[in-house]
Formats: structure tokens, C-alpha cells, sequence
């Protein structure tokens, strides 16, 4: 059976996102058949969320932070395993939104300069969202 990816992203949002969020669907130019929405907090609609989601994996970015996260599934989840990852990505997300987490900067590999690296605690569990490396607890 072939998972209906859209409506469990429009789901598992609906679930963690309550009245004190924004949410609307963000279609991609670069690929419009994923379906991806926008959110923001409505006391602080300086900083979005943008999350989408494929069979394979579901991924969180914040552009105002330039930092993202990307979880894979398994090719044999379930709908339910599936929703439940995705799930955590929102409540990461969540927090964020809501002014949770700290800035640290983290020096670049080959050229000077530091990168911004979110590090943010979500149900005793430590994410760490950058540029082009994450890490998921």
C-alpha cells in the first residue's frame, strides 16, 4: 500500500502545530510534486520553518539560520513509523520556532570563518542542525 505522503505531512503539522503557528503549503519550484509547508510562530514570524517530506526521507530547514536537518526512512516502514519520525522533526522544528535552542559557531573545514550550528534539546535529546551537517539523536 503506498503511502499518501501529503496528507501525512498535513497530519502529523496539524498535530504538533497548534493556533499559535502559521502554516501554510510552500510548493517547491525546484520540485513541486513534494509537498512542503512553511511555518512560523505568530508572535515571532521572523523565524520559518520549512519542512517536506518524500517516501524516503523528510527534511527541516530554517532559512533565516541557513541550517537543516534530513531524516531517512527505512524502505519498509510503515505509515505509522514513518509519521512518528517525521513527527520528531516537527516538535524539533516546534521548539525552535518558539525561541528554544542556542547559536554556536563552528569553525569551517577548509576556508576561514565559522558557520552557524543550532543546538537544541527536544525530549531529553540533543539536535544539532548546520549548514551541510546534522546531527540526529
Amino acid at each position: 500500500m503506498t503511502i499518501d505522503i501529503k496528507a501525512m505531512l498535513h497530519r502529523v503539522v496539524a498535530e504538533v502545530f497548534d493556533g499559535n503557528f502559521i502554516v501554510e503549503d510552500a510548493p517547491s519550484s525546484e520540485d513541486p510534486q513534494l509537498p512542503r509547508v512553511r511555518v512560523s510562530a505568530r508572535l515571532d514570524p521572523g523565524r520559518t520553518a520549512l519542512i517536506r517530506v518524500s517516501y524516503e526521507w523528510a527534511d527541516a530547514f530554517i532559512p533565516e539560520l541557513n541550517v537543516q536537518t534530513t531524516l531517512l526512512f527505512d524502505y519498509d516502514d510503515v505509515e505509522q513509523e514513518e509519521a512518528e519520525e517525521l513527527r520528531r522533526l516537527c516538535l524539533v522544528m516546534r521548539a525552535c520556532l518558539q525561541g528554544e535552542g542556542r547559536i554556536e559557531q563552528k569553525r569551517r573545514l577548509f576556508r576561514r570563518g565559522t558557520v552557524p550550528v543550532l543546538v537544541i534539546e527536544v525530549d531529553g535529546l540533543e539536535w544539532r542542525l548546520g549548514r551541510n551537517h546534522w546531527v540526529i539523536p
